[in-house]
């Protein structure tokens, strides 16, 4: 039986490898324009904590942070790492499902909606939760954006067709967040920021191999997924992986992942 949006987003063991690699500065530079002293803060999908801590620092110890996400072991490991924050807890809930008394100055998501079914309804949930004036600050992919110089090969470019139609049939939105925008503006709220975050890397460049990578760690991580449901075979995945780490090696120069970040406010 094939697997439904929530069970595909489901973080596989080792996501953390990934995401404990990023920071506020490197990774959601974009909530340093609406971070202040002494707010309340609200992220959604928070993973295990990385980004969360960075805005506990800029919000400073008048401040508020809660970080959410429906992943306990994450949440766990983000309790452990982070727990001598003292203006910052953690708390394993799906957003749908949370309530709290609570109004938040900044509710922020970065990279989580890409993995939603009707993502409308997670945007209805967290502006439901904003202070009057609170800001809404997304970041996020369209992944049918992505760029390669040059092409990879053919076995990782199918791979990643394959994904993306792994996502899209489960009802995942593959261009998120070129669609925001409308969404956010038919909820009655005004587009305040809206700009090119996107990733990039050439061959060369600190971080060219962990950066054109991930879709090496997707195949490893996710493409499991991807056989179970019957979207690719063993084979197909393994040869993927194989050939476009030689990519990486060789022939890859660069490659850009298109990211946006969008913030509306009340």
């Amino acid at each position: 039986m094939k697997t439904n949006a929530y069970q595909r987003a489901e973080m596989p063991k080792g996501t953390n490898s990934v995401i404990d690699q990023r920071s506020l500065r490197a990774s959601n530079a974009n909530l340093l324009t609406v971070l202040r002293p002494g707010q309340h803060v609200l992220d959604v999908g928070c993973g295990s904590g990385a980004i969360t801590a960075g805005i506990a620092e800029q919000v400073g110890s008048d401040g508020l942070v809660l970080g959410i996400d429906r992943g306990a072991e994450l949440i766990t490991q983000a309790r452990q790492k982070f727990a001598g924050i003292g203006n910052l807890s953690f708390e394993a809930v799906d957003i749908l499902e949370y309530d709290t008394h609570l109004r938040f100055d900044v509710i922020t998501t970065a990279r989580t909606l890409q993995w939603i079914a009707d993502p409308i309804k997670v945007v209805q949930k967290m502006i439901s939760l904003l202070a009057p004036e609170g800001v809404l600050c997304v970041l996020d992919y369209n992944h049918e954006a992505i760029s390669w110089q040059p092409a990879p090969p053919p076995e990782m470019r199918s791979f990643y067709d394959q994904f993306l139609r792994w996502r899209a049939d489960s009802g995942m939105y593959n261009d998120v967040i070129d669609r925001l925008p409308e969404m956010l503006e038919s909820q009655g709220l005004r587009i305040t920021l809206n700009q090119d975050e996107s990733e990039y890397r050439e061959k060369g460049e600190d971080g060219w191999q962990t950066h054109a990578g991930i879709w090496s760690k997707v195949a490893e991580m996710r493409g499991t997924q991807l056989v179970s449901d019957g979207y690719v075979t063993e084979e197909q995945r393994q040869i993927a992986i194989d050939t476009y780490d030689k990519w990486c090696q060789t022939a890859g120069q660069s490659m850009r992942l298109y990211l946006r970040a969008v913030h509306a406010q009340r």
